[in-house]
């Protein structure tokens, strides 16, 4: 083989695993957003190294001291929604990325009151055992909107219900490639 044959297949190796790893990047950013919804923690941990630092402003600390208190924040809604968007991704080697991420989180509480956030996370990834998760999380809040519907004003469409309960035991939720419509 020539060295030319050799050194382009080696180009087009790193360049495979490079969108792999930015692919399951992708999808833990997903998971992030899915985890909450469903208050799933264990899902919440597919994407955190427990030793990440997480800085969200209120709570500056590392990720299993962070969990409960995420957890417990968003128990407290009635609806939630996450939704990650635009993420940037940048490589620094085979094993370390940074990324900054769009975030724009909210819901309705039990009390009608209605909270959206707008804001960046600003991440650094790491491959350990062959996995990406994040080693460290940065939040910075953008804007935030709150609003008290009077009362009555802010009912859900009958006609359109939310999945509740929201938790791993609902029949919607599932693992990626399990059929739920049955």
């Amino acid at each position: 083989m020539s060295d030319d044959l050799v050194a382009e297949l080696k180009a087009l190796r790193a360049e495979v695993e490079r969108l792999k790893s930015r692919d399951e990047i992708l999808q833990q950013i997903t998971r992030y957003g899915r985890g909450q919804e469903w208050l799933d923690p264990s899902l919440m941990d597919e994407v955190f190294y427990d030793d990440a630092h997480v800085d969200f402003g209120f709570f500056v600390g590392v990720w299993k001291d962070y969990k409960p208190v995420l957890m417990d924040i968003e128990a407290h809604g009635e609806t939630t929604f996450h939704l990650c968007a635009a993420p940037a991704i940048e490589f620094d080697g085979p094993n370390k990325a940074y990324a900054e991420v769009y975030g724009i989180a909210g819901g309705r509480g039990y009390d009608g009151k209605t909270n959206v956030f707008g804001g960046r996370y600003f991440d650094v990834w790491e491959r350990r055992d062959r996995h990406w998760k994040i080693a460290s999380r940065i939040f910075k809040l953008d804007w935030h909107i709150d609003h008290q519907f009077p009362q009555g004003e802010a009912v859900m469409h009958p006609e359109l219900e939310p999945a509740k309960p929201r938790s791993p035991e609902n029949k919607l939720f599932r693992r990626m490639g399990q059929d739920v419509t049955g």
